[in-house]
């Protein structure tokens, strides 16, 4: 049975109206990607709080002065 909203039982988790995370826009979807690093500054990178992703994106954006496109 397809679960609707007036179809299913309240109880616990399930679908809600409006539950749920929120689609992120196309252009600002996360892709993986594979780079080489020295050793040296991974070992950096993992002593740090933030996260390998976070520290990479936040040096681009300052040393090249780069944003994400506005979206709609």
């Amino acid at each position: 049975m397809e679960k609707t909203w007036t179809n299913f039982n309240m109880g616990r988790g399930g679908v809600r109206l409006g539950a749920g995370r929120k689609p992120v826009p196309p252009g600002l979807k996360k892709e993986p990607i594979s780079i080489k690093l020295p050793k040296w500054l991974i070992d950096w990178m993992d002593a740090q709080k933030e996260s390998r992703p976070i520290l990479i994106e936040e040096a681009l954006r300052r040393q090249y002065g780069i944003w994400p496109p506005e979206e709609d």
